[in-house]
């Protein structure tokens, strides 16, 4: 069957007369669109206005401030509170851990300086001791500066009891150093312009019979030393007597017996009560309280002192004071 047959022909006279049907009807369907474009176009430009879209959201109307109810105010407070809370525990850990830092520092900071300090004292230490003579009884009664020695059981206890009233009340308490004593004199030198003495008797006795009376720290270092010794060797009454055999009384005066004789014309075992307390307060300052006026009043002091230590009662003590004593040389 050829190309140019006649059911050919009649096939594309059908399709010929078909397309035209449906190209019409597709722009018989398109055009309503154009045409609806070019209207928007239109009245866009006519307008001047841009079509506006909306873009609100829904809003959800919350209540005004006053309009609050009771209900929403009890669930925000707890909230509130709580922040609070967790704010203050936050801020008192922050200031919790801020302290036992500096508390750590400080105690590191004081340790550190203690062992600095201590390092030294024991270097300086050694260096002030070296070539310091064996302490030893016979080494101490070589040293005698007087030459009229007695012995303590002939001595009054009442001029025993003064002198530890007055010179040293922990005598019997302490090794040879009072360390309370130190520390309060050093306290007191450090903050005024005058100095005070935190020797005890050993420390004395070293400085009168050991060592000398340069005011060193040498000195110092080595009579502590010594007065450690010292009880090593002599028990505290053997100690005493020492001191009271070899105290400086003013008038070329060493020692108890001789001083007892000096002021008082006495045997020294022969004192008073009254007479004990004023040479027990000479021995300080020999050139001051070896003028009467200024004796008494040291007298009375020592009284004090003894009557607060319980060595005498109020009795004797009113009538101590009240005696009528004199110096032998003002008596001459």
């Amino acid at each position: 069957m050829g190309f140019d047959s006649d059911d050919n022909k009649i096939r594309r006279k059908k399709v010929s007369r078909s397309k035209p049907e449906s190209e019409g009807m597709t722009k018989k369907v398109n055009r309503p669109e154009s045409s609806l474009k070019r209207n928007k176009d239109k009245s866009t430009r006519t307008s001047g206005k841009k079509p506006q879209t909306s873009s609100k959201q829904p809003q959800t109307l919350s209540k005004p401030q006053h309009v609050r109810s009771k209900q929403d105010d009890m669930v925000s407070r707890p909230n509130r509170s709580s922040t609070a809370a967790i704010r203050a525990s936050k801020k008192k850990r922050r200031k919790k851990q801020l302290r036992n830092k500096i508390i750590k520092w400080t105690l590191g900071s004081v340790l550190a300086v203690a062992l600095i300090f201590s390092l030294i004292g024991v270097g300086y230490t050694m260096y002030a001791i070296h070539g310091t003579p064996k302490v030893t009884k016979e080494l101490v009664h070589s040293r005698y500066l007087s030459s009229e020695e007695v012995s303590i059981d002939s001595m009054p206890n009442d001029l025993k009891n003064a002198i530890v009233s007055i010179e040293d009340e922990r005598f019997y308490k302490h090794g040879g150093v009072d360390m309370k004593s130190l520390l309060r004199s050093a306290v007191y030198t450090l903050t005024s312009d005058k100095t005070q003495g935190g020797s005890t008797i050993d420390m004395q006795v070293s400085k009168n019979l050991l060592t000398d009376e340069e005011k060193t720290m040498k000195r110092k270092v080595r009579d502590i030393y010594n007065s450690i010794q010292l009880n090593k060797v002599m028990t505290k009454s053997e100690i005493l007597e020492t001191y009271l055999n070899n105290i400086y009384l003013g008038q070329s005066t060493y020692g108890v017996a001789k001083g007892a004789n000096v002021y008082f014309g006495k045997n020294v075992k022969d004192l008073s009560l009254a007479e004990c307390a004023m040479l027990a307060g000479i021995t300080n300052n020999p050139y001051r309280y070896g003028i009467y006026s200024e004796g008494k009043k040291r007298q009375e002091l020592v009284l004090y002192k003894m009557r607060e230590l319980g060595y005498i009662n109020e009795e004797q003590y009113l009538s101590a004071k009240r005696a009528d004593i004199h110096y032998k040389s003002e008596i001459d």
